[in-house]
């Protein structure tokens, strides 16, 4: 056992560090919807790592009335009312090289006592999640939920993406969700299109990407013809429908170059119609759409913290949020399903500290009942606020995120700082919503920032595009100097920085390292890039011609850059210690990354904190393993970030 003496002048914490066991658990659930007549409602809860049970349960009694137990590797992922008496359930599976169960494409269908279960869409023999499965041809293709139509209590409108095509061009169906039969409404005009339906189901708008990148909107004509009406090349703005209106207008959401973008009323033939709301500093969360599905009242906004902004005051709606939102002030009141008549809506309330509870608030006695809590072992109470910030970058950019600062202890030094940049990267970007790394490294005395660097989604299109070609140049500027900024600010310790992430998060953790190696004790890498020519050879974005054309978007091509920009080609410069953490099974990032990276560190002189699951994927999965994964990270963070004696200068 390694004794580092100076581990005894570690921080002292204003109560014990929640167990870490409670952070790896599943929630006890993880998805919750009120039938349309709010009899019945329908969870989804985890049994074991990779099975989960749909249970349907009386809204009056809260007693079981039926439920469908999945397979093995097969889950629940995805759930709709479809009728008062019947569900369409998106089945999910382990498969593949990513951490988490991915869509299959085949949809079960069940009634709310768990019997009739049909498939009615996918291919024979593959889903056992029901002994009473009736079966139907074939079904090749990949089938999403486009509308459940709740008023139609036989049939439903899906989407199927075809398998064989590259890019994919998606048909629209309506589906009897009784017996599985279907029939083609069109086939989109532009490749991995979306639809939307107006009330009586029949496609209006269909929008897409182009292989180049170019988001488009179309409007359809009759039968498979279609009006392009919004091109982004030529108008510079992508146009998002959300909804129809009850006037044949049509709620968007319109992303601009600059800016955050609005939410609007429009119309194919006079466009833009009027503002509904317009955010000030990041996109929109969502939208909060009416009890008759008909209208939208309101909008999640992420102006630095989750908020509702209402478009509709004055609507039953409204007032029923506004009401409820006064019993939990400082949180995120989100209606999830409302009645059809309107009086009865089941409610998400979440936070920075709320993982998520659910009631059922009655809007005539004005009541909410408590259901339960989403990971009812993790008390809020004992979690720490996660303060909105800004700041500005060396080249005068303005960049946002969120800082989880531990509970403060009268005479204690400052916390070390743990910068945990986000994935994706682009199109992504961090929220003021709890989530499990800031809270378990916070509830271990370690302060943690998260900067929603250039290139993060969210704040128009030109801060996302800053990005391109930028993975290891003024991305990583930015997390420097937000890292830099914590330290000058005294919200941390800046002489004892480290940098954790995960997937691209993980390769900027090494490449901060490698920028700025006197500024950081540790990086840790958990299934990170550390080579970028690689992407071209290995993993499975490069193995469609959308994921072709993003790596040449979003990295380019100039070996010269790429091989500056990996990690794997600096071993010699990095300081700091690595932790290098990765799954065997791992198809985005394929262990060969980390592989070479410690054996270039190892040829350096360096040792490697060397944590691996053949079992898993992009990611650690199973609860014995995120258990692991986090105590382990602890452990490596604890002695990386202790007082030494003596401690180098931060230029």
């Amino acid at each position: 056992m390694l004794v580092v003496p100076y581990l005894l002048a570690a921080l002292s914490f204003a109560a014990p560090p929640i167990p870490v066991a409670d952070f790896a658990r599943p929630p006890a659930v993880e998805d919750m919807k009120m039938s349309p007549d709010g009899r019945y409602l329908a969870l989804v809860a985890p049994q074991g790592d990779y099975e989960t049970m749909l249970v349907m349960l009386d809204a009056a009694t809260l007693k079981p009335v039926g439920g469908l137990r999945s397979a093995q590797n097969k889950l629940v992922g995805d759930f709709w009312w479809v009728s008062d008496e019947r569900l369409v359930i998106a089945v999910a599976e382990k498969f593949g090289g990513l951490d988490q169960p991915q869509m299959t494409g085949h949809l079960l269908a069940v009634d709310a006592d768990g019997k009739r279960v049909t498939r009615i869409y996918g291919a024979a023999g593959e889903q056992k999640a029901g002994t009473r499965m009736k079966t139907r041809a074939d079904d090749t293709d990949f089938a999403t939920m486009v509308d459940p139509l709740p008023d139609d209590p036989r049939h439903a409108i899906i989407a199927i993406w075809p398998y064989n095509q590259d890019p994919p061009y998606t048909e629209l169906h309506r589906i009897d969700v009784v017996g599985g039969s279907r029939r083609k409404l069109a086939r989109a005009p532009v490749a991995g299109a979306d639809f939307l339906v107006d009330k009586d189901g029949q496609p209006r708008l269909a929008w897409g990407t182009t292989v180049a990148g170019w988001h488009q909107l179309y409007r359809r004509i009759d039968g498979d013809q279609w009006q392009l009406v919004n091109d982004e090349q030529e108008s510079g703005i992508e146009l998002h429908p959300l909804a129809m209106a009850p006037d044949e207008q049509t709620y968007v959401q319109v992303r601009e170059a600059d800016g955050p973008g609005r939410i609007v009323l429009w119309s194919a033939e006079q466009g833009e119609i009027k503002v509904l709301h317009q955010a000030r500093i990041a996109e929109p969360l969502d939208v909060l759409r009416s009890a008759d599905r008909q209208r939208i009242f309101g909008v999640i906004t992420e102006d630095d913290r989750s908020d509702v902004a209402l478009i509709d005051a004055q609507s039953a709606e409204a007032r029923a949020l506004t009401l409820l939102s006064k019993s939990f002030a400082g949180a995120l009141v989100l209606p999830l399903s409302w009645s059809r008549d309107g009086q009865q809506v089941l409610v998400q309330v979440r936070s920075d500290r709320n993982s998520g509870e659910y009631f059922v608030f009655d809007t005539t006695t004005r009541k909410a009942r408590f259901l339960l809590a989403r990971d009812e072992w993790l008390d809020p109470a004992l979690m720490v606020a996660r303060t909105p910030i800004s700041l500005t970058a060396r080249d005068g950019l303005q960049l946002h995120g969120y800082l989880t600062a531990p509970a403060s202890v009268e005479g204690t030094a400052l916390p070390p700082l743990v910068v945990l940049p986000h994935g994706g990267p682009h199109g992504v970007r961090d929220t003021w919503l709890w989530e499990p790394w800031s809270q378990l490294l916070a509830s271990h005395g370690y302060a943690v920032l998260q900067i929603n660097f250039r290139g993060s989604g969210g704040y128009g299109q030109t801060f996302q595009a800053a990005g391109y070609r930028q993975w290891g140049g003024l991305m990583i500027d930015d997390l420097i100097d937000a890292t830099r900024w914590a330290a000058t600010e005294g919200h941390a310790d800046g002489k004892r920085a480290c940098i954790l992430g995960a997937s691209y998060g993980g390769y900027a953790a090494l490449m901060s390292a490698v920028r700025a190696p006197e500024l950081y004790r540790c990086a840790i890498s958990y299934v990170g890039l550390s080579d970028l020519n690689l992407m071209y050879t290995r993993g499975d974005i490069r193995r469609s011609e959308y994921g072709e054309t993003y790596l040449q978007r979003a990295i380019g091509k100039d070996r010269a850059q790429l091989d500056e920009y990996s990690p794997v080609n600096h071993a010699d410069t990095l300081q700091a210690a690595v932790m290098l953490i990765h799954g065997g099974e791992d198809l985005r990032v394929p262990i060969v990354h980390a592989q070479r990276m410690r054996n270039a560190l190892e040829k350096a002189g360096k040792s490697v904190e060397w944590l691996v699951k053949p079992n898993e994927a992009h990611g650690f999965y199973r609860q014995a393993h995120r258990a692991e994964l986090y105590q382990r990270v602890l452990d490596f963070l604890a002695v990386q970030t202790a007082v030494p004696s003596e401690t180098p200068k931060i230029p």
